[in-house]
């Protein structure tokens, strides 16, 4: 059973990742996430599903890793190994579905994905899918519910209405419940991070509704103020 709409993500992203090849959803801190998800270098092969064109991929591969790049979009994955082949990086590519891999199990130590999970609103399936082709551990990054704003945005607007920058599939994520569902599929979350990743609004009312929220916020924690959290499992069965 499948839990999204694939042909809607395909034709989604096949459209955003030929328009733009070097298209990427987050624009700056890329070292502090790959710091938080690689303290040391992995030994075996590293998975990032869901590599759209390789931003992440890529800044991986330069650390030395083994990355194998996989993404729904035909388009992504071209995308992906012209930006590999152009900083000469050897790399592995792949277009595939995320629920139903084909690789065999534990073919990877480390499973990178970055803003993937959410594009699944009941992950009915796809944690199994997960712990299948890791032998050891998982990061994520993924938007976070406890931001009011990407709450409001992705679970109400989105998926009532839609948003035009996004699929109807995105939900923003509640961390506890993620840990929970994870755990079913044999893992530990052995970290969680918040972090910070503005959008750029065009639109001056837009902009005015962020720096209310902003304000209100920085007097709570960071759970409450960060739209992203980065979170490691660790494998246990």
């Amino acid at each position: 059973m499948q839990d999204q709409d694939l042909v809607a993500e395909k034709a989604f992203y096949d459209e955003l990742f030929e328009g733009n090849p070097e298209n990427e959803h987050i624009t700056s801190g890329y070292d502090e996430l790959h710091d938080l998800a690689f303290p040391s270098p992995p030994e075996g092969r590293v998975l990032d599903l869901g590599c759209g064109t390789g931003a992440h991929a890529m800044r991986i591969a330069r650390r030395g890793c083994d990355v194998t790049a996989v993404d729904l979009s035909l388009h992504g994955v071209r995308a992906a190994r012209e930006r590999f082949r152009r900083e000469g990086l050897s790399g592995h590519f792949v277009v595939a579905d995320a629920e139903h891999l084909p690789f065999a199990a534990n073919s990877f130590e480390v499973l990178w994905s970055s803003l993937l999970l959410h594009h699944f609103p009941k992950l009915e399936t796809l944690p199994e899918e997960l712990a299948r082709v890791t032998s050891s551990r998982l990061v994520a990054l993924e938007p976070n519910a406890q931001n009011f704003l990407s709450w409001f945005a992705f679970n109400v607007v989105n998926r009532f209405w839609g948003l035009s920058l996004t699929t109807r599939n995105q939900r923003s994520m509640w961390p506890k419940s993620l840990e929970r569902r994870m755990a079913r599929a044999g893992f530990r979350q052995t970290l969680i991070q918040y972090v910070h990743r503005a959008w750029d609004d065009d639109a001056s009312a837009l902009r005015l509704v962020r720096k209310v929220h902003d304000t209100i916020t920085g007097l709570l924690s960071q759970r409450f103020q960060a739209n992203k959290f980065l979170v490691v499992y660790q494998k246990t069965s």
